[in-house]
């Protein structure tokens, strides 16, 4: 019907602050980076700094507010990955959201012994796989370093394995520019080109500062290579509240953000205009174990928070979730990972990374990993939330019906049920005697019976073998 002034909420949202709050936390950051400033470990980011009007003394390097917000302004608010055929898949803008795991994990909890290890390349490969097969997984990471390769070049070994094992964007990390080099030509190797590369990145690289304010070498090295090379670089800040940052909440936000805004303007000063995707692991310790926590609620708030500011200042976000404290794949890990997962959505993360994290970061699990899709699958539908027109209000369809009658015969009830319902390929909606004759498997166990099934039956698309030595080569090279 004609109207006008009509205002719809297509979907499920929130922000945490208001833009006045966001407008007082920034200047807080710009206090901060200005007053306080930060430690560079690098030459010639301190010859950037100087040059573009940076106060440096020694190490110490102190920004002019006009400086960052030019920086900010400069950074693109949108960034494109996509997959290694070219599709693109990943659009980081405004609150769109995309969930994957996460990296560098120690351990692993093996998906058939249920034994706590050392990851192995061949994790590595099988996690690949499973990513590839999981259809609420929009990126893929390692998911843990390989112990059994040569320790100085296991990055570029976990690369090659994604590269090998699944279609999917990629984000994923290295030790230092010359790795980095090698990982950029593979993926040249695979688009054709660095500009067909540029043009459709298959992948991001992140880096961190070191909290509290502190930007170490091999990062910024790598920011400033991103930066030339013209591909998306994420400059992560891991900040520990009562430890690293500051206990309260918005003091570890200020900070976080003013580690990622001060290497952001060396990365811009290297190229105008590079993609730079900012954000955090932010979190806090707890004060009786002194164990880093991954689903607190106060990391899922500074994720939010930190999620709010990026949005404010309109540069794509790193965000956590889909991970757990729990040192099993039990009922706390199932809370941990659906409650951070619908934060992150909710609040618009854009690239959220560690699902299927266990034991804060510490371990990895491919059975959390799958839970962690289910309820991806779940939120998503959440987000969506309810399309209101002629089709879905149904009158017509409740006017045949009447009163007394029912809906299962309807062909509106055709139509429309798998349009408007999530359906779970994992959660156990059946009925008790069902459930029971079964064995009455719990989620767990459900988890790895799906698990398997995908490891045997899910076949990723292989690259063709001349691609595949010419990736080899290069990594021998090294």
């Amino acid at each position: 019907m004609p109207r006008s002034n009509y205002v719809a909420n297509s979907s499920l949202c929130f922000q945490l602050f208001t833009h006045q709050q966001c407008a007082e936390i920034h200047s807080a950051v710009l206090e901060v980076l200005e007053r306080v400033g930060v430690n560079i470990h690098h030459q010639r980011a301190l010859a950037i700094a100087r040059k573009a009007g940076a106060y440096v003394d020694g190490q110490r390097v102190r920004f002019p507010a006009a400086l960052v917000e030019k920086s900010i302004r400069s950074a693109p608010s949108r960034v494109v990955l996509s997959d290694r055929n070219k599709q693109r898949r990943i659009f980081l803008e405004g609150h769109n959201f995309y969930f994957g795991p996460g990296p560098t994990a120690m351990n692993t909890i093996d998906p058939f012994t249920g034994e706590r290890r050392v990851p192995v390349l061949e994790d590595t490969c099988r996690a690949s796989r499973v990513m590839d097969a999981l259809p609420n997984i929009d990126f893929q990471m390692d998911f843990g370093t390989p112990s059994d390769v040569d320790r100085k070049t296991s990055d570029v070994y976990a690369f090659e394995a994604l590269l090998n094992n699944s279609t999917k964007p990629i984000v994923h990390w290295s030790y230092n520019t010359r790795n980095l080099k090698a990982m950029v030509e593979m993926a040249v190797a695979v688009a054709g080109s660095l500009q067909e590369l540029q043009n459709n990145p298959l992948c991001a690289f992140y880096c961190e500062p070191i909290s509290p304010l502190t930007h170490e070498f091999d990062a910024l090295d790598i920011a400033m290579a991103m930066a030339e090379y013209n591909l998306p670089v994420i400059y992560t800040p891991a900040p520990q509240g009562g430890v690293t940052a500051p206990a309260t909440l918005a003091g570890n936000i200020v900070q976080s953000l003013a580690e990622s805004l001060s290497g952001l303007v060396i990365h811009q000063q290297v190229r105008e205009g590079a993609p730079f995707i900012m954000g955090g692991v932010i979190t806090i310790m707890d004060m009786i174990s002194t164990q880093i926590t991954y689903a607190s609620p106060e990391f899922n708030l500074m994720a939010a928070g930190l999620i709010r500011m990026a949005q404010f200042y309109e540069i794509p976000g790193f965000s956590t979730a889909g991970c757990s404290d729990s040192k099993s794949v039990d009922q706390q890990a199932g809370i941990d990972i659906a409650t951070n997962c619908l934060m992150a959505a909710l609040s618009g993360g854009n690239l959220i990374h560690d699902v299927g994290y266990m034991e804060s970061g510490m371990s990895t699990s491919l059975q959390s990993l799958v839970i962690g899709d289910e309820v991806i699958g779940q939120v998503k539908r959440l987000i969506r939330g309810i399309e209101v027109n002629k089709e879905t209000l149904a009158l017509d369809a409740i006017e045949a019906v009447g009163p007394g009658g029912d809906f299962i015969g309807e062909e509106h009830t055709y139509n429309n049920f798998k349009k408007e319902w999530w359906m779970p390929t994992l959660f156990n909606r059946g009925r008790h005697d069902s459930w029971a004759a079964q064995g009455k498997p719990d989620l767990a166990e459900l988890a790895s019976k799906r698990l398997r099934i995908l490891l045997e039956e899910h076949q990723p698309q292989a690259l063709n073998e001349d691609t595949k030595n010419r990736i080899r080569q290069i990594r021998l090279a090294l």
